[in-house]
């Protein structure tokens, strides 16, 4: 963790009013340079969706539904974001896209009511960082990623939210990223049967419950990079897993 970025993250908590100018900013450059925030979604624009759609598990502000339109502009996207707040601004933001259904609920392991667990530091509320495991919304913000941390200034807000399990939605995805902090083994056990039926092409950020449970169910691990994927291999931030029963994806892997 560089010293610049523990700085960087000590000013946007003072300064958090300048958010959402700093996101408008970055989707304007995004969107121009035609660059995703995340490199591994420019596999996207070597898939056939053949009418199946996109899962965004874990949607956040909406970043990687922009990345998925750079490359796949009419896409359905079935995106999924427990938290209300962010739900609510991604309805707005992507209301005029018919093609793009905002979910405001989570997936999980089994469908119940939970709680969301929301870090904040000096009023600043970290979305990004939310969790439903409070350890580990809790364990993000600390002296080694934020500059001259204050722990009495850190606190956690929880907000009730509705759980579901992707194997009762009865969806059929070619393409499922997951990005749920630390939750990401519960959707995936959640989903099992989605999964095995499908076999979609899974975007997943770094997990190792998750790599070896989809390892255990014939899931092979790519990292991207050079926009080329290297088999057995992490990413930086994310994972690629193809199953290793299809030969759907075959030309991805020899891109």
């Amino acid at each position: 963790m560089t010293q610049l970025y523990r700085i960087a993250r000590d000013m946007q908590s003072r300064f958090g009013f300048l958010l959402e100018a700093k996101v408008g900013v970055q989707r304007f450059v995004r969107q121009t340079l035609r660059k995703p925030f995340e490199a591994e979604f420019a596999l996207l624009d070597s898939v056939d969706l053949a009418g199946r759609p996109i899962l965004d598990i874990g949607a956040n502000r909406g970043q990687s539904i922009d990345a998925i339109r750079l490359y796949q502009p009419s896409a359905k996207i079935i995106a999924f974001e427990p938290n209300p707040l962010l739900a609510q601004k991604l309805k707005v933001r992507f209301g005029g896209d018919p093609n793009t259904d905002i979910r405001v609920h989570g997936l999980s392991a089994e469908a119940l009511s939970s709680d969301l667990f929301v870090p904040h530091y000096r009023g600043f509320m970290y979305d990004g960082l939310a969790s439903f495991d409070e350890q580990e919304a809790r364990g993000w913000l600390n002296a080694e990623t934020v500059w001259n941390f204050d722990p009495s200034k850190l606190r956690i807000e929880k907000c009730a939210c509705d759980l579901k399990r992707l194997d009762d939605l009865n969806l059929a995805p070619k393409v499922v990223k997951i990005d749920v902090q630390g939750f990401e083994s519960h959707v995936l056990q959640g989903g099992r049967e989605t999964l095995a039926r499908h076999r979609p092409l899974i975007i997943l950020e770094n997990n190792p419950d998750a790599d070896r449970l989809l390892k255990d169910w014939g899931w092979a691990a790519f990292g991207y990079e050079n926009a080329r994927l290297h088999p057995s291999k992490q990413g930086l931030n994310n994972t690629i897993y193809l199953h290793a029963g299809t030969t759907e994806f075959n030309h991805l892997k020899q891109s």
